[in-house]
């Protein structure tokens, strides 16, 4: 009973914030601005990978570890692992106003840091690539091309550290650990990216945390903010 109890009263304490939102038209604005704004960023990211293909000016890494891992086609796991979590995740991180704020900057920032870093820093694909082929995604952003440039730095890996830094329950956030280690692993066993798109993918996926951190505590009016918690 106090388990239900518990549930029930931290229900309504979300519904409240939502409720509060739409009464505040000024944090309602803000709120759908931010939407917008990552909505938007989405369809840059997508128009810029498929240019980048075309790009010619890559080049070619020498890369020890992918020289000892033998490549394989793991497109399914990665797929099912990658999607699970998102589509898991999201639904817990957008249940209150503040929380969706920073997972649209930390999609935003993310996005648009990638872009600028892939234009800095032309690859071309490793040796040996097998295309980590995504349906869903490929259609909404990619205009059905198949990706083999969008390499430094991982956008698979990045994400998936994001949400783990953004996600406040606990247990949820060590499954998402280790499903980021996972994807990070498997990308390098199908010689989707190089040991180095991964291993800097972490540090870009931290600062785009922060960063949303910060632009959300700017643009939350503090009648609104909340306290961490570990409850649903």
């Amino acid at each position: 009973m106090y388990f239900w109890r518990v549930r029930k009263s931290s229900f309504l304490k979300k519904s409240l914030q939502w409720a509060s939102l739409i009464q505040n038209k000024r944090y309602l604005g803000i709120w759908i601005v931010s939407l917008i704004t990552t909505l938007t960023v989405l369809v840059i990211v997508g128009l810029y990978l498929c240019y980048n293909e075309s790009r010619t000016s890559g080049t070619v890494l020498d890369d020890f570890v992918l020289d000892r891992v033998l490549p394989r086609d793991v497109s399914t796991i990665l797929f099912s692992i990658t999607w699970i979590c998102i589509l898991g995740g999201l639904p817990i991180l957008l249940r209150t106003p503040e929380r969706a704020m920073r997972v649209f900057w930390g999609i935003s920032v993310m996005g648009l840091t990638r872009c600028i870093v892939m234009y800095l820093v032309p690859l071309e694909p490793p040796i040996g690539i097998i295309p980590l082929r995504d349906p869903f995604v490929e259609g909404a952003f990619y205009d059905n091309k198949v990706l083999v440039k969008d390499l430094f730095f991982s956008g698979h890996t990045s994400n998936m550290v994001l949400l783990t830094l953004l996600m406040d329950i606990k247990w949820l956030k060590i499954i998402l650990a280790f499903a980021s280690a996972a994807v990070g692993y498997l990308l390098l066993v199908q010689h989707v990216h190089y040991a180095v798109d991964i291993i800097a993918a972490p540090f870009f996926a931290y600062l785009a945390y922060r960063a949303a951190f910060a632009i959300a505590g700017r643009l939350v009016p503090r009648c609104f903010r909340v306290a961490p918690d570990t409850d649903f």
